[in-house]
Parts: structure tokens; sequence; C-alpha cells
């Protein structure tokens, strides 16, 4: 018994030296917790774990499982975070709960950890919990707002943003009103404050938040370096929102700089900006460099964190959709299988990343004509979104929808009918009748049916789902960005093309659908043409404080208000939205704004006309056409497939307004089995070279003539072919033109028949011709011809108006665009110099900041030479003044008290049909800037001739001030002289004359 007190002596001794030890080491890895040194952290404490467990209290225990939880979550390893919490978790549990903070720290942290993995029942649960305990305790509830602030996260990452922002908002003005505005929690709260605004509400507001929050970071050291970061990289966000397509890019390779100088940076966060570039790349349309990026990613996570991390598979995946975009099927198909197992082992086969990737798996094995192996993946799908969201769910239907697709491929019709009617049935319920989902889920209801050669019902589809998207233009439109608008565009554009086709072939037994192709037409046609640039530069410079505080009012709750157009009825029902009194909100905000600004209703977008609005209009003597192409769409069901698209083959309609009568009268034009191609090729040497005239007369306007009365001027809405030639240039078969019997005019659009008058006080004309397009560059690639006789054609248009009128004129380097930008409201602006329809070289788009088909087409001036030599050798021009005014530059002139643009050597006819767009575009866009009249060249004639023409013009214009008057003077005129209608018939007018 003696040795007993020795051998408890040295058994205290060790014990002290253990607990010293173990202390020390808890203290390292906290250390290194504390300054972000997560993979250090994460092996000191696994140490601990393995060599000292049973040395440890349950306390703790619970606090190192709960600090190994938080490093595996923020490492991207969710299996472990997972186990780890719920040790720390059940270790309080066991040791009675000594610290009710450090459990409630526990609880939350398993609830962020259910957030991310899109758990959100379960993730709601944890946080509650957490917040239960915190808000018992005794003290300060800072630690409370801060939990709360969790329960904000959690809603934004399920997408109810206005209430998630409602929580921030609470939690931001808890903390700024108990001193902890400076904090690093403060300065999340403000990040996530500013992303919700960016995306929902306010981008100008949200950037102050995300610059705030920015600052605290900074401000608080290196140590949060990395949250400093993460606060740039929602500041990218911002600028991509914004269409600040360059300064997104230049930011998040800052964001990347800046993580890559942090000592012991955690690679995983390196890896995460380098996915976040491809991502936005490949949003921009840049494949190469999104492709880039994702294969840094791939090399990276081989390197650093390996095969079987989530972002491995995530740039695996995304390359495979590039791959199937590109055309390279199996090569994506090869890259969705690696994605697709490393999500197998990471996140099991009930996870929303494995069920996206094995849908793209599907995609690629239908259209390889794999389709039983297509079949099988999509019900594996469907049974893992039943699993996860349930059956009355919007992702549900998406792959009811999918299913559908493949079945009809197959030509099984009958079992794709199932499919398709359940998801539009889902979609109806839980998004509502307004909702976009909704409207694709008829889209392609539509399509089922045209297979199943049922139109009546097809055109019933395609009619309500185009509704809705014409419903959310006035909404959507004023607050998204030109590359967005692009997109929107397209779609509905080809759904319009689609639905024209299938009402028109139900016109003779239901004659009413003209009048719904008509409306369709007047609500979107040149809806692209917006002057909201104009409006915000104007709302800028403005000293109006009330009118600035207003406009930036109505940008927030336009974006609010889109954000709950995005919301299902149940989820805006489930947040007690009242979208009445939204929608009444923002309409008492725009009525003011429209008294306050000029062209602010052309923002808008709401047009408000219908074919009855015409009708009413059409003025004694005149009629009114609109021409609708009619491209013809083929669904064509085999044994094996159903073949969807639209052919090459054209029509078109003519939709013809006439005072007196009750209604419009229609007649389709051209033959059912020609392509746009040979419809122009006709047209064109009927005129050019006389051939086939009466074929062609009959072919595209006897119809019409027949449906005409007594008329003295007919105003034309055109479509595709028809921008390129001047009706009144045809010949009749009594070898008279149409001139003889009325004059024809252009439209670039219906609405423009309600555009007030001008009242012009003073009578100004800036003249801009010759430009120098190259002054020192040798290497001149784009070929503009000079135009010598152009300036001869300006002086005799200064000397005819020089007495009555102010006029400037810009020859040879002073023809530039700077010039033409600073020449404000003119009566008359007369610019005669080449254009350019196709960007073929593909010069112009890469050339300008955005993708947007604006840029397609336009004007060369002065130095346009040397800026694309310049380009050639990758060197940028400033856009403001690089010889290239493209047609979305002049949409946003400012013409509003412009009376006439002449364009005399343009030649607007003279590119094949597929340019048509472009032609059109350059048109719209000088009236949308506000020209009233636009008088343009449709093909090139002999340089004396033309100015010959426009010293008549301008002649009996300074006489009568009358435009169309004036025009048709001068060609009749021409015509007494030259007889050749290619000659006298060369120019159109566009507008009301």
């Amino acid at each position: 018994m003696r040795n007993l007190p020795a051998c408890i002596i040295f058994s205290l001794i060790v014990n002290v030296c253990l607990g010293q030890n173990i202390d020390n080491l808890i203290a390292q890895a906290e250390e290194n917790l504390e300054q972000n040194h997560w993979e250090q952290a994460t092996n000191n404490f696994n140490y601990i774990i393995k060599n000292y467990v049973d040395d440890l209290t349950y306390h703790q225990r619970a606090k190192i499982y709960n600090n190994l939880g938080f490093l595996n979550f923020n490492l991207l390893d969710a299996f472990e975070a997972e186990r780890n919490l719920n040790l720390a978790i059940l270790y309080h549990e066991e040791a009675g709960i000594p610290n009710q903070k450090d459990y409630a720290m526990a609880l939350l942290n398993m609830g962020i950890l259910y957030t991310d993995q899109v758990e959100f029942d379960l993730a709601k649960r944890y946080i509650q919990k957490s917040l239960d305990i915190l808000g018992e305790l005794p003290g300060p509830k800072t630690d409370f707002w801060i939990a709360r602030a969790k329960l904000a996260l959690l809603y934004e990452e399920a997408g109810s943003y206005t209430l998630a922002l409602s929580i921030y908002n609470n939690c931001y003005d808890q903390l700024v009103a108990s001193g902890n505005d400076l904090s690093p929690d403060f300065a999340e709260i403000s990040m996530h404050k500013g992303r919700i605004l960016i995306l929902t509400g306010d981008p100008t507001e949200g950037e102050k938040f995300i610059n705030l929050s920015s600052t605290i970071y900074e401000s608080l050291g290196d140590q949060y370096a990395v949250e400093r970061a993460e606060s740039l990289e929602h500041l990218a966000l911002f600028y991509e929102r914004m269409g600040r397509f360059s300064e997104a890019e230049s930011t998040l390779l800052q964001v990347l700089a800046l993580k890559r100088s942090i000592p012991d940076e955690a690679d995983i966060l390196i890896i995460e900006t380098l996915n976040d570039l491809g991502i936005m790349y490949h949003r921009l349309g840049e494949v190469r460099k999104a492709s880039q990026m994702f294969q840094e990613v791939i090399s990276e996570s081989e390197e650093n964190v390996g095969t079987d991390h989530p972002f491995y598979a995530t740039a695996k995946n995304n390359l495979g959709t590039l791959a199937l975009e590109s055309g390279d099927v199996v090569g994506a198909r090869d890259l969705f299988v690696d994605a697709l197992a490393t999500y197998k082992v990471k996140f099991g086969t009930t996870h929303p990343y494995y069920a996206n990737t094995l849908n793209n798996l599907a995609r690629v094995e239908r259209k390889l004509g794999n389709n039983a192996q297509a079949e099988k993946y999509y019900m594996e799908v469907l049974e893992i979104d039943e699993r996860i969201y349930g059956k009355n769910h919007p992702n549900y239907a998406t792959t009811l929808i999918n299913v559908g697709v493949l079945f009809s491929s197959l030509g099984r019709e009958q079992e794709a009918d199932r499919f398709y009617r359940e998801a539009v049935e889902i979609r109806e319920r839980v998004l509502g009748v307004n909702h976009p989902g909704y409207a694709s889920a008829l889209e392609y209801m539509g399509m089922h049916s045209l297979a199943v050669s049922n139109t009546e019902e097809a055109e019933n589809f395609f009619r309500k789902s185009i509704e809705i998207q014409i419903g959310q233009i006035g909404t959507l439109f004023p607050i998204m960005n030109e590359k967005e608008r692009a997109i929107f565009f397209n779609r509905i554009k080809s759904n319009i093309d689609r639905y024209n086709y299938v009402a028109s072939q139900l016109l003779s037994e239901n004659p009413e659908l003209v009048k719904q192709i008509f409306d369709f037409q007047i609500k979107t046609k040149g809806f692209l043409f917006n002057p909201s640039q104009n409006i915000q530069e104007h709302v800028d410079s403005s000293s109006d404080l009330d009118l600035k505080a207003k406009y930036r009012k109505w940008q927030s709750d336009k974006r609010l208000l889109a954000s709950y157009y995005q919301m299902g009825v149940q989820e805006l029902a489930q947040q007690n939205i009242n979208l009445e009194f939204e929608e009444s909100r923002v309409d008492r905000l725009e009525k003011d704004l429209e008294s306050k600004l000029a062209n602010f209703e052309e923002t808008l977008h709401k047009v408000d006309k219908d074919w009855k609005s015409v009708q009413a209009f059409v003025k004694p003597g005149e009629a009114i056409i609109k021409l609708v192409r009619i491209r013809e769409f083929k669904s064509l069901t085999q044994t094996v497939e159903t073949l969807f698209g639209f052919t090459d083959n054209t029509r078109y309609l003519a939709i013809i307004f006439q005072h007196g009568q009750d209604e419009p009268s229609f007649v389709m034009l051209g033959s059912e089995e020609e392509t746009e191609l040979d419809h122009s090729s006709r047209l064109k040497n009927a005129i050019i070279n006389g051939q086939e005239q009466n074929v062609t007369y009959n072919l595209f306007w006897n119809p019409i003539d027949q449906k005409l009365g007594d008329v003295n001027v007919v105003r034309v809405i055109p479509d595709g072919i028809f921008y390129q030639v001047n009706p009144n240039a045809l010949t009749t078969p009594t070898n008279k033109n149409l001139i003889d019997k009325y004059f024809v005019t252009y439209l670039t659009a219906s609405k423009d028949l309600f555009r007030p008058e001008v009242e012009i006080f003073n009578r100004k004309s800036y003249l801009f011709g010759n430009p120098l397009y190259n002054q020192n560059e040798s290497d001149d690639r784009l070929n503009l011809e000079d135009m010598p006789e152009s300036e001869s054609e300006i002086r005799g248009i200064q000397t005819v108006l020089s007495e009555d009128w102010h006029v400037k004129s810009h020859l040879k380097d002073n023809a530039n665009e700077l010039k033409i930008r600073s020449a404000y409201n003119p009566t008359v602006l007369h610019i005669d110099s080449h254009a350019f329809f196709n960007d073929q070289s593909n010069f112009i788009a890469n050339h300008s900041p955005i993708d947007n088909p604006l840029f397609r087409s336009g004007i060369y001036l002065a130095g346009a030479s040397e800026t694309f030599a310049r380009y050639m050798r990758g060197i940028r021009t400033i856009p403001e003044n690089d010889g290239i005014l493209t047609t979305y530059e002049a949409m946003n002139l400012d013409l509003s008290k412009t009376q006439l643009v002449v364009l005399p050597s343009c030649e607007f006819g003279s590119d094949l049909a597929e340019n048509n767009e472009g032609i059109y575009g350059l048109q719209r866009a000088f009236t949308v800037a506000g020209a009233r009249n636009i008088i343009t060249s449709l093909m090139r004639i002999d340089d004396k001739i033309s100015s010959e023409l426009m010293i008549l013009f301008y002649q009996k214009l300074n006489e009568t001030n009358k435009v169309m008057e004036s025009l048709k003077y001068a060609q009749l005129k021409m015509r007494e002289k030259y007889s050749d209608p290619k000659i006298w018939g060369a120019f159109i007018l566009t507008g009301n004359g």
C-alpha cells in the first residue's frame, strides 16, 4: 500500500501534463480555424479525436465535432459534416447541455448544412430549435439575430426572396442598434441583402450594400480576405445583372487573384471562383473561355481536392453541357457519366445534382438514338423528383414534359399525351395561369396536338401560351439587360411564327383568327427597340431630385413585381403577397413618370392598341395593310419518330384595313411551294430586270389590289422580302405602275400610326456625306468606296435649303459618329454613306460590348476602316466615335423633334432575303429615336441620278414641308426622264408622311 500514493501522485502528474497538452492542441487547432487554415485545422482536430478522445469531456468532444462539422462543410464534404455535427449534438445532449449557447451553435450549423443540401424542412427545424434556445438566453441578443440571419439564408436559398429580405432587414437593424455594425456578421448580412436586391429588387441599392460589406471586410484585415473576396463575387453578380459584362469579368478575375494571394488559402475557394467564371463565360456565349475555366476546375480538383469532390463533378457536368451544345454528343456522354459517378458517391442517388446530371445523360442518349436507355434514365429522374419534391411541384412537371418529348420523338403520342397533360395541370395548379412556366407547358401541349393533327387544339394552346408571354413584356422588359431582351425576343418571335402558320391553316374555316394574328403583331413588333438608355441618361443628368427618386423607386418596385410574377400562386399565398395591390402601386408610379419623361411609355412597352384601334384609325381615301410572313412549320409523325420544325417555304398574309369597313379583310400572297429566297429573287427580277412582271404582280400584289376600293394612299407595315422592294414601282398588266393608282408608304410597326405629330419650330438640317473611311490605315479590308458625288449632292441640298433653313454640312473626316451624336434634334438628318445589314465577319458583334442583334446592322462613317484594321490586330476603339453607327446606337439618338431622316446610299434592298431583319432594324431604330419619317434607298443607282432626285425632293419639301407629297413629286418627275422603275423607284418612304 505504500506504493499507492506514489502511483496516485504519478497519475495526477501525467493527467495534468496530458490536460495541458490537449489544451495546447485544441488551442492550436482553433487558431488555425480562426485564420481560415481549414485543412490544417481539420487535421489538428482529427488528430485530437484519434489520439485523445477518451481523455476529453463530453463538452470538449461536442465542441471539437462541431468545429469539424463546420470545417467539413466549408471544404464541401457534406457527408463528414453531417456525421460530425450529429456527434456534436449527441455529446451536448449526453453532457446534459451544460452550455446552451454551444449547443445552439451546433444545431445552427446543422441547419446551415441542410440548407446547402436543399433539405429545407430539416434545415428549418434545426435553425428554429437553435433560435428558441438563443432567444431564452439572458443578456444581449446579438447571437440570436446572427442566427436568425441563417433562417433568412434558408429562405434565400429556397427562392423566397421577399421573406428572406424581410428577415435580413430586421437583423440588419438590430445589429445597427446594438453597435455591431462593423462586425463580420453585419458584413455578411449586408452582402446577402445586397444580393437579393440585385436579383429581385433594386440593383443600384443592392450594389451599395455589397460595397458596404466589402468595405467592412477590408477594414477587418487579412483575416477576412476570404469573406471580402466572396463579397466581390456578389458585386460581379450585380455587374452581370446590369449587363456590364466586362466589369463582371474583371471583378471575378480580381477575386481570383485575391484568393490566390491569401496565404494557405483553401484551394476549394479558388476552384469556386474558376467555376463562377466558367458559368459567366457560358452565359455570354464565350464557349472557349468557359471550357478553359471548367478544365482548370478539373485540373485544380484533381491536384488539390480529389476527383470525388462536388466541384469536380460540376465542372464535368458543365463541360458536358458545352460539348452537347457544340454537337459532340459522345464526348458529352462521357463527361456526364463521370459527373454522375462522383455525385452518386458524394450525395447518393436522391440528390438534385444527381438527378440533373442523369437528366442530361438522358438527353444525350436520346440524341444518340438509344431511346430505351433514355427512357430508363428519365423514369429514374421522375422517381427522384417525386421523392425530393413530391408530385405537386414544377420540377416534377418538367421531368414529365421531358418524358413526353421522348415519347413524341418515338411516335408514341398516346403515351406522351398523359405526361403532357399532367404537367400542364401541375403547373397551372402550383404556378397559376399567368406564369411563364405554365406558358411553356402549354407550348409543349400545342406541339403534341400538332403531331396528332389536331390543329384547332394546337391553335388554342399556342395562343394561350403567347398571351401569357405578351402579358409579361411590360413587366419584365423594362428591367432586362440587353442580352436578356434579345433572348426573350428570339423566343417569343419563334412562338408567334409558329402560331401564325397554325392559325393561317384555319383561316378558311375560322376567318376571325386573322384578328388574333394581327393583335399579336401589334403587341410585339419592334419591342426589342427600346429607348431605355436615353431615358436613364436623361434621369441621371437631371437636377430634379424628385424625378430621380421616383425613377429609382420605379426601377426597384418594377424588379420586385417581376420577382412576384416568377412565383407560383401557392408561394404568393404563403407569403401573403397581394399581387393586385403591388401592380396598382407600380401603375401609379408609371403614370406619374409618363407625365415627366418623354418616351417613357415606349420603355414600358405598353401596347393598348389592337385591330379595332387600327380599323377606327383608317382615314377616307387611305388603306392600311399589315403584311405577315408565314413560315411553314411541319410536324411529321412517322412510325419511329415525330419531326418538328420550320421549313424554308414561306407565304405572306396581307391584313387589309379600309375606311368604312367594320373589320379587316385578308388575302394570301406568294406561292406555297417557294422559299423566301425564291420569292425575293422573283420580286427583284420583276423590278430590276423586268422579268415575269405579270406573274410577280399577280402573286404579290394583285390579290391586295382586288380588295382595295378607291384609295389614294396605302400605308403598309411590311415583313420579310417586302422590306427590299418599293411597291410603287411594280408594273401592272396594263403597263402602268402602282404609283399611278395610289402612293405606297411603309411603317415600321402598326403602333406608329398613333404617334403624335411634332410641331417644328426651327428648320434645321444636318447633312453628312462622303465620309473619310480610311485616313492612315494601309490595311483597308472593309473595301468601302469613297463617295465624291455625295459631296456635290450635299452642297446642292445646302443651296436649296439655305434661305429658310439653318444648315450644317459635315464632309470627309467630319462625317463622323461624334458629329451625328451631337446633332441634337435636327428637323432633317441626311446621312449619305454605306450601310451593313448582316455582320458576316462578326466584326461588329465582337467589337461591341454586348451580343445583340441590334449590333449586326448599321452605317459606316469616317474612320470605319481604321477601326476594322485595329480590330483585326486585337486593338479596341472607343465605340462612341469608332466610325460605325450601329442600329443600337442609332436607336439611342435624340431625334424626338426630327421630321425626317434620309439615307440615300444605304441600299436597303441589295442584300439577300435572310438579312431582312437587319434592314428592318435600321429603319426601326431611327423611328424609336424619334424620327417621324425615313427615306431610304433600296438599290444602288447612278450617283448623279440619285443626287438629281434628292435635289428635286428637297426643292418640293422646302416649298410644301410635306414629305410624302415631295417624294411622290420627285419620283414622278424622274420617271418622265428615266422610265426604268429601278431608277425612279429606288427610294421608299417609311413614316406617316
